[in-house]
């Protein structure tokens, strides 16, 4: 009798499993069927940062401009100038107020980050995170070895165009942004996702 419940239980885990798989499958699909209509996307943003409480401890709006694969041009308004541009091999975050560059590989500075699904293509990137659709226009995504900083994002779609994301990092912080003036139809200029600095930056190379 106990080994008639012992299996019982163990068939039961298994399908568990097998229907969450097949889940992740069709959620994965759904969105990968959603990105191919963006294979550049630009939009205005507003940014809200809470602490785990909830508390606003950070506001921004800039311009977003993101094209596969593997580039994006971040660039903040307010509250401060700042550039952030991944070229496809490279990240360069550009501090206009102390006139500092920071560089370092791309590779290693999207590892486990979930935001890269975005702009990649790559099967074995899509395997490293776990997808689930709550709704028929919103994902959440999370890393499968759960050691990135990025621990979950969620994205939100309208009319199959993305209209918001939110981050949650370690620290329990949670970053929200919204999008408008949102474009997919256009041919992003290769310039943007280069980065020209005056010779009195600090330069620094951690590749």
């Amino acid at each position: 009798m106990k080994t008639m419940i012992k299996r019982t239980v163990i068939l039961g885990i298994a399908s568990i499993c097998a229907f969450a798989t097949l889940a992740d499958e069709r959620a994965s699909q759904a969105l990968q069927s959603k990105l191919a209509g963006m294979q550049q996307f630009s939009a205005d943003f507003t940014q809200e940062v809470t602490d785990p409480q909830g508390e606003q401890i950070h506001q921004a709006s800039g311009k977003l401009v993101m094209a596969r694969p593997d580039k994006l041009r971040w660039e903040t308004a307010q509250p401060d100038d700042t550039l952030l541009v991944a070229d496809g091999h490279a990240v360069w975050n550009v501090d206009t107020f102390v006139e500092q560059v920071t560089i370092v590989d791309q590779a290693d500075a999207i590892n486990d980050n979930p935001i890269i699904l975005l702009t990649t293509n790559n099967p074995r990137k899509w395997q490293q995170f776990s997808i689930a659709q709550p709704s028929a226009d919103t994902f959440t995504i999370t890393p499968v070895n759960g050691q990135g900083q990025i621990q979950q994002l969620e994205l939100v779609f309208d009319n199959n165009v993305l209209s918001a994301l939110s981050m949650q990092d370690a620290q329990e912080q949670t970053s929200a942004l919204s999008f408008t003036n949102v474009k997919t139809d256009f041919t992003p200029a290769l310039t943007l996702f280069e980065v020209t600095i005056g010779d009195h930056y600090t330069i620094d190379d951690q590749r």
